[in-house]
C-alpha cells in the first residue's frame, strides 16, 4: 500500500514540474517564440480542459487553470500523507537521493 501512494506521490511531483515547465514556456511568446514540446501538450491538455469544463479559469487575459490544479496537486498530497504520516518520512528519503 505504501508504494502505491508513493507513487501517487511522484506522480503529483512530476506533473507539478510539467506545469510549472509549461507555463514557462508561455512565457516565451511575449519576446515572439513559440515553442511547446509534444508531450508536454499531449499531457497537459487533457488535464487543463478537465478543469476547464468544471471551472471557469479565465479572468480577462490571464489563465489560472495551472494555478489551480497546483492546488488540486498539493491537496492530494496533503491527504495521502495525513492518511498515513510515515509514508511522508518514507517518500522524502526516497525524493532526497
Amino acid at each position: 500500500m505504501i508504494t502505491i501512494l508513493v507513487a501517487i506521490l511522484l506522480l503529483t511531483d512530476i506533473i507539478k514540474y510539467f506545469i510549472i515547465f509549461d507555463v514557462i514556456l508561455s512565457w516565451l511568446i511575449l519576446i515572439w517564440l513559440r515553442f511547446r514540446p509534444k508531450f508536454i501538450a499531449n499531457i497537459m491538455d487533457p488535464i487543463y480542459k478537465k478543469v476547464k469544463e468544471i471551472i471557469p479559469t479565465t479572468f480577462w487575459m490571464l489563465d489560472f487553470t495551472p494555478i489551480i490544479i497546483i492546488f488540486i496537486l498539493l491537496f492530494i498530497q496533503a491527504i495521502i500523507f495525513s492518511f498515513d504520516p510515515s509514508i511522508q518520512q518514507y517518500y522524502f528519503d526516497i525524493t532526497n537521493l
